[in-house]
């Protein structure tokens, strides 16, 4: 199972990256979000599964519009979404249909971890 982030994180966490897992983690840095969008829209073979930060696009609603395309040209990915810091207990993602999973807010890595090893 492939998984890629698009979190504002600067390296993989070491509990991603580890050989027993049945799943692969990449992660696309939030430095350039437009770019990010552009690689993932352009995937010959999409990942099974996307985090999506609400904030890594700059707003939920921003995220919101970026999965809204993500879905047009992947419809089959299953998004997990990370509620924004800027609202956080509320979804923009979750309250238009765009994510399968929700997770609040500073969940951190094993609130991740966790969520993938479940859908696995």
């Amino acid at each position: 199972m492939s998984v890629l982030a698009l979190l504002d994180w600067d390296h993989l966490p070491h509990e991603f990256c580890r050989s027993d897992q049945k799943f692969r983690v990449s992660l696309l840095a939030g430095q350039d979000c437009d770019r990010a969008l552009e690689i993932l829209v352009q995937l010959s073979k999409a990942p099974d599964i996307l985090i999506v930060d609400e904030d890594f696009f700059g707003s939920p609603e921003a995220a919101a519009d970026a999965c809204t395309q993500i879905r047009r040209f992947q419809p089959h990915i299953h998004i997990i979404a990370i509620e924004s810091e800027m609202w956080e207990g509320e979804s923009v993602l979750a309250s238009f249909g765009l994510c399968h999973e929700i997770l609040p807010a500073k969940c951190g890595q094993r609130a991740i971890l966790g969520k993938l090893e479940t859908l696995n």
